[in-house]
């Protein structure tokens, strides 16, 4: 019983040692290295609630390693992989200031979720989670690297820290993000779709292994994420806007 209980935060702090791993590889220049830690860091991540709820130990103290860990893991890990590989020889502390974006915008996510649990449980969650912009951020990083060799202009700093900082700014929006489903199929029909949704992108990505093909299948995963939340919140208003009229 009593190594049961310690389970959910093993899972945490293994996730926490994953970036700190991240981001000794990410300044050594281990760049894909550096991302896949952090990919199988969210993995451990997505884990550890669901065990602390599967066997009842949820509690104040497993929040807060958690976000410690994520603070870790999905906040300062991306801001030194971004620093590393593109803005480490901007003038001045231009580079520390632009890299400091996930580290920055995460903080102020976690704080705000941290706060709205201690009110009554949503289906959603309220700007982008940490775990997932740090994976849209390596999934841009494996992709463009990985196609470099056939047009260098995709890895161009210019390019990319735009979106990265878009990224970056939706974790402190007020767009609004599916959670990810629960393991049952009594949940509901939307719980189910999103399960299926999430075993398709897992059989896909464990094929696209063979052919190199994850971080095609990973960016492809996230930005379809990302957007989907964007056009809801687009598509809402617009809608509210109509119904008001015809009233």
């Amino acid at each position: 019983m009593k190594i049961r209980s310690h389970i959910p935060s093993l899972f945490t702090l293994i996730n926490l040692f994953l970036g700190f791993l991240a981001v000794l590889n990410a300044l050594a220049g281990d760049y894909i290295i550096a991302c896949y830690l952090i990919l199988v860091a969210a993995v451990f991540d997505s884990f550890d609630g669901k065990l602390a709820r599967l066997f009842g130990l949820s509690s104040s103290f497993g929040t807060e390693i958690d976000s410690l860990a994520d603070m870790v893991s999905f906040c300062l890990a991306p801001s030194v992989l971004i620093y590393a590989l593109y803005t480490k020889d901007f003038p001045g502390i231009t580079g520390e200031l632009i890299a400091s974006a996930p580290l920055i915008m995460g903080a102020i996510r976690l704080a705000k979720f941290n706060v709205s649990q201690m009110g009554n449980p949503t289906s959603f969650f309220t700007g982008l989670p940490t775990p997932m912009s740090a994976l849209a951020i390596s999934a841009l990083v494996l992709f463009t690297e990985n196609i470099k060799s056939i047009n260098p202009e995709y890895t161009q700093p210019k390019l990319l820290l735009p979106i990265i900082f878009t990224i970056s700014f939706l974790m402190v929006s007020s767009v609004k993000y599916a959670k990810f489903p629960l393991l049952n199929v009594k949940s509901g029909r939307t719980n189910n779709i999103r399960l299926i949704g999430v075993l398709l992108f897992l059989i896909s990505f464990g094929v696209s292994v063979f052919y190199q093909w994850e971080s095609r299948i990973l960016m492809g995963f996230l930005t379809f994420y990302i957007v989907s939340g964007i056009l809801r919140a687009l598509i809402k208003p617009v809608n509210n806007l109509e119904e008001t009229e015809s009233n």
